[in-house]
């Protein structure tokens, strides 16, 4: 067989190795697959061969039983011996008697196993799957095999040929098989008419697919270059990165000029196709004063619905019939409240909806726990949310009363939206949310959504902060709105006040250079660095020895190093890299995956939620045990440990030094704070106070040249939102 050369050159060992050859066989075992890239090592079994030959490449469609011919060359190694290297894989309907029985045999087909394919193959020889596609009836000729098992082969032969034919299809548009794959997936056997109708919906649809892969599709299907999909598809990608840098709206001016760029044609041809993509719901417009905004579609209804609500929520409430006096909260609560505190409590039980914001050790916490005394537990149902899982946990010991994340409370699944909505609402009548300075529009949205009609609301966060990682800055447009009671506390009590952390947090907020001198603030002082280099090295000797030492502080469990980035010379991977071999320089067991070593003793990072396990991203453990063997891992959150398999441990990543981002919503013992010039652009005022008000009792930041004085001058810029006008709008009407 000429198109089997590579297999005939095994056999008869005439190919030299690297030289070009082709092999054509059934796929007997697949002996390990990464899914995410498609690169496979795989056992074949070629026609005459009298054992299976090693197969490495990218493959479509990795399942044994399945028949591939593959373009590429021999190859020998010390480690693996000789082995096929494939450049490009096809798949092949089953032809030969191996192949069929590969296919029927696989486990594809339910009733068919190896015994029956035989008998159907011994039957009908090569000449099977023509049976099937013409024949059908026929199948029953061979002993076993009755109406039902012949309608599941048929079946199944169809959706095997549909599923084929859709892959190499995609495979001749220079579409990877992973994401093939993902394609097929996402849409089965529509996927063609899907492709065909709006390769754009790759972006929205399919993990792993960007709007400049499914855009270089479209092309390569004949989209024309200013077809007008291509136009809609550019504006729905350009509001979409916009929301990705946190704006729920762009004026119509800039939203055509940054789509224009994305497809590089002229702006009036994108301009053109705006009042289109307007009239068939692709974007909403809304105008603002003079100016014309573009939104996605769930951003402008978010926005829409949670201002109508908090409007609706905006007037005095009804007088709660279980309140306690102000005298009786303070001797429950064992304290004396500040004439501040006591008039935010009563303003708060006051309204239907309020706002509490204040820096640290302006009282926030004694507050919410005032407000919870206040209320008569008897009939009055309570739910404290927070939007980390740390952070919520801080609530729970603050407070006394059991708290969750919010995505918990309202039952969020990334499938299926929010379980918990206004026609499902919550059994609650009082909801206090902290740390709502990280909520960003959407999430806000679902969570007021879900408030029965009667309920009462407190939003509680440090406005200076950081605003969300998602899009909008509701807590600010909230405040600015001017629509609900807000509640600032700005005195510093005197325990804060001694704190030369809080007294430096506020010197950075209110735009001004503390002193960074531990003669003048021994718990909040500054380390002069040269490089990142430099950084690392003194990283490792104060976090593995001299804070330690002088604090009586573990290692892992009360230092947390932080920094604005996870990319670059002084980011948290490559910090991680270096501090990781240092800070755990002898494990007793570890595995790796993907480059990242995972080791018992090393502090590390989930990163997704996992609702069924209570364990959410920014969850900081200790990894306790590792099987290398057996490939799992077990790490200990607080009183708790996990266990992940390998496939899970994606979900883990160090965490000897993270983001301000990941840290925020969460407290450490001490904090190191590494501020270089290379972070650039990060180095804001609002990522410098989140990151200060992060350390309890030691606060050591390593900083170069003038990068801190950068992060103290520079704010953020201004984020594009529509809440804040439709609050006032609302408010007004």
């Amino acid at each position: 067989m000429n198109e089997e050369g590579g297999a005939s050159s095994e056999n008869g060992g005439t190919a030299p190795d690297n030289g070009p050859a082709t092999l054509s066989g059934v796929i007997e075992r697949v002996i390990t697959v990464k899914p995410d890239s498609g690169f496979a090592v795989l056992s074949i079994r070629t026609h005459g061969a009298e054992r299976p030959v090693t197969l490495v490449g990218e493959v479509l469609d990795a399942r044994p039983g399945q028949v591939i011919r593959a373009e590429g060359s021999w190859q020998t190694t010390e480690a693996w011996g000789r082995q096929f290297r494939a450049r490009g894989i096809s798949l092949l309907a089953p032809a030969t008697e191996e192949g069929l029985m590969g296919f029927l045999a696989s486990g594809a087909i339910r009733g068919v196993g190896e015994t029956a394919a035989r008998k159907l193959v011994e039957r009908f020889g090569t000449g099977l799957g023509e049976i099937i596609e013409q024949s059908p009836a026929r199948l029953k000729e061979v002993p076993g095999i009755g109406g039902k098992t012949a309608d599941r082969i048929v079946e199944s032969w169809q959706k095997e040929k549909g599923a084929r034919d859709i892959l190499m299809f995609l495979h001749t548009q220079g579409v990877r098989p992973a994401r093939a794959r993902r394609i097929l997936d996402a849409y089965g056997e529509n996927a063609m008419a899907r492709l065909m109708a709006d390769p754009y919906l790759l972006a929205r649809d399919v993990r792993g697919i960007g709007f400049v892969t499914a855009d270089e599709l479209a092309m390569r299907l004949g989209v024309r270059a200013e077809a007008d999909i291509r136009r809609m598809a550019a504006l729905n990608e350009a509001l979409r990165l916009a929301s990705e840098g946190g704006h729920t709206a762009l004026g119509m001016t800039e939203t055509v000029e940054r789509a224009a760029g994305l497809i590089a044609v002229e702006p009036a041809a994108v301009a053109a196709t705006v009042e289109r993509a307007i009239a068939t719901g692709r974007i909403v417009a809304r105008t603002v004063g003079e100016q014309l905004f573009l939104q996605l579609p769930d951003l402008a209804r978010a926005e829409e619905e949670l201002a109508g609500r908090l409007a609706a929520m905006a007037g005095p409430a009804q007088e709660m019939s279980a309140c306690v006096a102000i005298g009786t909260v303070e001797q429950r609560l064992d304290l004396a409240l500040a004439p501040s505190q006591k008039s935010a409590v009563a303003g708060v039980l006051a309204a239907c909806a309020a706002i509490v914001t204040g820096g640290p050790g302006t009282g926030k916490t004694t507050l919410v726990r005032a407000i919870l005394a206040s209320i008569d537990d008897d009939g009055i149902r309570i739910a404290l949310c927070a939007p980390t899982g740390r952070a919520a946990r801080r609530m729970t010991e603050s407070t006394g009363f059991p708290a969750s994340t919010i995505h918990r409370l309202i039952e969020a699944d990334p499938a299926r939206g929010f379980g918990r909505n206004a026609e499902r609402p919550l059994e609650t009548d009082f909801v206090v949310v902290d740390e709502v300075s990280m909520v960003d529009t959407l999430l806000l949205h679902g969570l007021v959504d879900a408030l029965p009609e009667h309920a009462r609301l407190v939003l509680v966060g440090d406005v200076d902060q950081l605003p969300p990682v998602g899009p909008g800055q509701p807590l600010a447009d909230i405040i600015e709105s001017g629509i609900l009671p807000v509640f600032r506390l700005t005195e510093i009590f005197r325990q804060a006040a001694q704190s030369g952390i809080v007294r430096g947090a506020h010197e950075v907020v209110a735009g001004r250079l503390p002193p960074l001198r531990s003669e003048v603030s021994p718990d909040c002082f500054g380390i002069r660095v040269r490089d990142a280099e430099d950084a690392a090295q003194k990283l490792i000797e104060l976090a593995g020895r001299r804070i330690p030492e002088r604090f009586e502080f573990d290692m892992l469990d009360d230092i947390q190093i932080i920094a604005p980035v996870n990319r670059g010379a002084a980011g948290t991977r490559m910090l991680n890299e270096r501090l990781q071999p240092a800070l755990n320089p002898d494990p007793e067991a570890w595995l790796e995956k993907s480059g990242t070593r995972f080791a018992v003793g090393d502090k590390v990072m989930q990163i997704e939620n996992d609702n069924s396990r209570e364990v959410y991203n920014g969850d900081i453990g200790r990894v306790v045990a590792v099987d290398a063997r057996a490939r799992l891992v077990d790490v200990r959150f607080d009183d708790r440990t996990l266990l992940y398999g390998y496939e899970e441990i994606d979900q883990l990543q160090p965490a000897f030094a993270i983001t301000v981002h990941k840290a925020q919503g969460s407290e450490y013992p001490a904090v190191l704070l590494v501020l270089l010039r290379e972070h650039g652009r990060m180095l804001r005022r609002q990522l410098l106070y989140t990151a200060m008000t992060r350390a309890e009792r030691l606060l050591v930041i390593l900083t170069q040249g003038d990068a801190f004085e950068r992060a103290v001058r520079d704010v953020l810029p201004t984020r594009s939102s529509l809440l804040k006008h439709l609050l006032i709008e609302k408010g007004v009407s």
